[in-house]
């Protein structure tokens, strides 16, 4: 989930000191490497010239450059990164540098590997860097929502519940779906649609939660979240299919 970030956690960030392991700079970076990463590739990086390109811009938060210029004025801050993000590829294709990889916090782990993976998914229908970003942003949402749901789920025993109903979040099922679903988990076809059902609602309802923690005005979270459904319907990003 490329996950928005509120202001006030991006001036957290600013604020940790350079040998505290920086938790809130750790978040945010974690949060973003993919969609900066996908807007590379898209703009013609190779996947090391990506990567190297990725880091290198993100070290630049943790030398605090890019912190001191962000101004909650400018909107959502994510608009305020990938406007960065621009300017920064657009300087490395001018002085043809290559920036070294690594100088992330030791505490972070990028899967780039993941990342290339995803990438080349989520390019396949899109021409647009900027969709493509955006891409990235929605499918780090829905990631960071089918974690806290599953872990929900497994702290009352119902993990089985959850990873055999979740690739049908999207899908509409017809009675012989059910069926087949309700004799893997070994209960009625009722039940499994009981269980189905409050799925998707809790789904909703976490999604919901993830998104209003990355907006820093109540009123903007029916707007983002109307934004991330369209992303979500053109990428197909739901388990199963893009029907919310």
């Amino acid at each position: 989930m490329f996950m928005t970030t509120r202001w006030t956690i991006v001036f957290q960030a600013a604020a940790e000191e350079s040998g505290s392991g920086r938790p809130a700079l750790s978040e945010i970076i974690q949060k973003y490497w993919r969609p900066l990463y996908f807007y590379a590739r898209h703009r013609g990086l190779s996947a090391a010239d990506a990567e190297d390109a990725t880091q290198s811009f993100l070290a630049g938060f943790i030398e605090g450059k890019l912190l001191e210029r962000a101004d909650p004025a400018r909107g959502r801050f994510r608009t305020f990164l990938l406007t960065a993000w621009k300017r920064y590829l657009i300087d490395l294709h001018r002085h043809t540098s290559r920036e070294r990889r690594g100088g992330l916090v030791s505490t972070l782990s990028i899967d780039t590997e993941q990342g290339e993976r995803d990438w080349l998914l989520s390019s396949s229908e899109n021409t647009d860097p900027d969709r493509v970003f955006l891409a990235g942003w929605a499918s780090q949402l829905v990631e960071e929502t089918l974690r806290r749901l599953r872990a929900e789920y497994a702290s009352s025993q119902r993990t089985t519940v959850f990873d055999t109903l979740c690739p049908y979040l999207s899908v509409p099922l017809n009675s012989d779906l059910y069926q087949e679903i309700s004799t893997k988990m070994a209960v009625t076809a009722g039940a499994c649609k009981v269980a189905l059902h409050r799925l998707r609602q809790r789904f909703a309802q976490c999604l919901r939660e993830v998104v209003e923690e990355t907006v820093e005005n109540p009123e903007d979270v029916e707007e983002e979240l109307n934004e991330l459904f369209q992303v979500l319907i053109e990428n197909s990003i739901l388990p199963g299919g893009s029907e919310v």
